[in-house]
């Protein structure tokens, strides 16, 4: 059947939406589609009202647009309007299309709709959610804003009254020697014994080496640069080095610490500094808040790893104080008596240790009875050494040991340092130990001497004339081990105690090929547990002869600062150190900034061995400055340092 076209017609002019503007001359009629009416809701007679129906921004928009496409027609335009009759909004998508009707100017401008009111009021609900999303958020992060402003608040005050914490505890002990000091110069005058109160400087030195070690660790964990350096050590020795550590600060409290190890073996693969650390922590820890009974350590071979365990008969703690005890800064008050000097630190810096080797950490406590720790260490069993001295790390909780009569060494040793006064303090250190030493002032001298005559132990600067510490180890592992069979460990020697300072000298090592990365200043400890010396009972000591008022008078401005059993090499300081301000000096005008820090930092290492803070931080500001051009600068720094050089001598 033929569909009717007037029909058709008739009905597609009435159902769709459509306006139209027709202009001829200055006349303008305008008409709706019924079905927009109707959909508006109003009738429309004229342009006047359709305008008066839009809503005003919408009026002026359709305006604008319709001039433009009259003036532009071959634009393809398409808009958006929105009718308000009442309170019913309708939106409408508008296209225009322009045409002439019958002769003259008539033009016709028209436009076909469609109705896209609820996809319109789709999207401001999405508008409207997203804003809502979007404030949520902003109030989320206000709210993680406020909740880390309060951690870092936090933060703040614990590290500010840890420093408080730390100025008092470092303050107090160091008043303290410095007092004892004049009382021991005074019983000596008088020829009285002054064998306590050497005792009490003893213990505090340990003590305070014990606060020292804890903070340097900590900031070590603080900054990501803490590693793990795993060897083969024997649990025995371990447990008899810990001991050795902290059997002074137990019998200063009158408490015993017992030891009980239960393994089928003895040889295990793992950082032995960190495992001590671990240990000496938790024994000290213990031994601060007991004061009654003792402390029991016990160390237990398990599958594929060690247990250790150490418990106390102390004040124990409640269930409050358990949460807090792995925090740093936090320190629980014992309740019977002063405290025992600490930084807060020690049981945070056990928990980040343990936690960095993959190991597990419990605490059992009960107030007023007593506590429980546990560690776990994942551990792998290896052979114990046969054709060598197994070399474990030196413990960074080393304190200096009783000097050499209750230990033997007979080793021949190598050092090589360009620094007459470490190669003195090390030789000192080594002939107490019943050591054969031989010296090398660079590393060209100390390869030649290396390939002369077989040699026990080496020790190399890493900064030398010459070939450098580095260079020289290089060389000596690239010999067949035919050459060097009677070689048990090469120790490297640096005044760097960061990776920031190795980078700062200049040089590219690789520390791994090393036995040892040993930091100055060296003590006899130190070479105790690397040559692994034998302890043997000590021979009486034979009588001193009293020294005389004069003696004690030139050397009381030294005493102070100087360790006694390096005063003797005060005045070869004071020459080197006076030689090279002389070389700085002349370096300066040769504008070779290399070469000015190679020695302020050879300075450095010397002074290190002395503890003379005052002069020894002088050179680190002048090692830490970014440029020498500025000589007036650095004269007044070598002129202060001379300054402070004449009160040693």
């Amino acid at each position: 059947m033929d569909l009717d076209k007037n029909f058709l017609g008739e009905m597609l002019l009435n159902k769709t939406l459509w306006w139209c503007l027709t202009q001829e001359g200055d006349g303008v009629q305008f008409k709706a589609s019924p079905a927009l009416q109707e959909m508006v809701g109003a009738e429309i007679l004229d342009y006047a009202t359709f305008l008066s129906y839009l809503m005003p921004e919408s009026a002026h928009l359709l305006e604008y647009k319709s001039r433009e496409f009259m003036a532009r027609p071959e634009v393809d335009e398409r808009f958006l309007v929105g009718f308000k009759v009442g309170e019913k909004i309708t939106w409408l998508i508008n296209k225009l299309h322009l045409a002439n009707q019958g002769p003259g100017d008539c033009r016709v401008l028209y436009s076909t709709c469609v109705e896209v009111s609820e996809m319109y009021a789709l999207e401001e609900q999405l508008i409207e959610s997203h804003s809502r999303l979007m404030i949520e958020q902003l109030r989320a992060k206000e709210e993680m804003a406020k909740k880390e402003a309060q951690i870092l608040q936090q933060q703040y005050d614990d590290q500010t009254q840890f420093l408080a914490m730390l100025s008092h505890e470092l303050r107090s002990p160091l008043m303290g020697m410095n007092s004892l000091v004049s009382v021991v110069k005074k019983k000596q005058l008088a020829n009285e014994d002054a064998s306590d109160d050497l005792k009490t400087m003893r213990l505090t030195i340990e003590q305070l080496n014990f606060l020292i070690n804890d903070i340097l660790t900590f900031a070590q964990t603080e900054f990501g640069s803490i590693q793990l350096k795993p060897t083969v050590f024997e649990l025995d020795q371990l447990g008899e080095y810990v001991s050795h550590l902290t059997k002074s600060i137990a019998s200063e409290k009158g408490i015993f610490v017992s030891f009980a190890i239960s393994s089928r073996n003895n040889c295990f693969y793992g950082d032995l500094v960190r495992v001590s650390q671990i240990l000496v922590n938790l024994i000290v820890n213990a031994i601060k808040f007991t004061d009654i009974g003792g402390v029991f350590v016990e160390i237990r071979e398990l599958d594929n790893e060690l247990e250790i365990q150490v418990s106390d008969s102390g004040v124990g703690m409640d269930e409050k104080d358990l949460k807090n005890i792995f925090k740093p800064f936090k320190q629980l008050d014992s309740d019977s008596g002063p405290r025992y000097v600490g930084s807060g630190l020690g049981l945070a810096i056990v928990k980040t240790l343990v936690d960095l080797m993959g190991g597990r950490t419990y605490v059992e406590s009960t107030k007023g009875v007593g506590s429980l720790f546990t560690v776990n260490l994942p551990m792998e069993v290896k052979s114990c050494p046969t054709t060598e001295l197994a070399r474990g790390d030196e413990c960074d909780t080393c304190s200096e040991l009783a000097l050499s009569d209750n230990f033997q060494c007979d080793f021949d040793v190598l050092i090589a340092d360009d620094s007459k006064i470490n190669q003195k303090v090390l030789e000192t250190f080594l002939e107490q130990l019943g050591c054969r030493v031989d010296q090398a002032h660079d590393g060209n001298q100390a390869w030649a001497k290396f390939q002369q005559k077989p040699y026990d132990f080496v020790f190399l600067d890493i900064q030398m004339p010459g070939m450098s510490g580095a260079e020289v180890c290089q060389k000596i592992r690239e010999l067949p081990a035919e050459a060097k069979t009677g070689l048990q460990g090469v120790f490297a020697l640096t005044a760097a105690h960061t990776v920031n300072e190795v980078e700062q000298m200049g040089i590219e090592i690789d520390q791994s090929m090393f036995d040892e990365w040993v930091e100055k200043p060296i003590s006899q400890d130190k070479i105790i547990h690397l040559l692994h010396c034998k302890e043997h009972p000590a021979a009486e000591p034979e009588p001193k002869e009293m020294a005389s008022t004069n003696e004690l008078q030139e050397t009381e401005s030294l005493a102070s600062q100087i360790p006694e059993h390096l005063q003797h090499l005060v005045p070869q300081l004071l020459e080197n150190t006076h030689q090279e301000i002389a070389e700085v000096r002349k370096l300066l005008y040769e504008v070779d900034e290399a070469a000015i820090r190679k020695v302020l930092h050879r300075m450095k290492g010397n002074l290190m061995l002395f503890n003379v803070t005052e002069l020894l931080e002088a050179v680190r500001d002048m090692e830490r400055m970014a440029s020498y051009q500025n000589r007036e600068d650095v004269e007044a720094r070598l002129v202060q340092l001379e300054n402070q050089l004449r009160q040693l001598g």
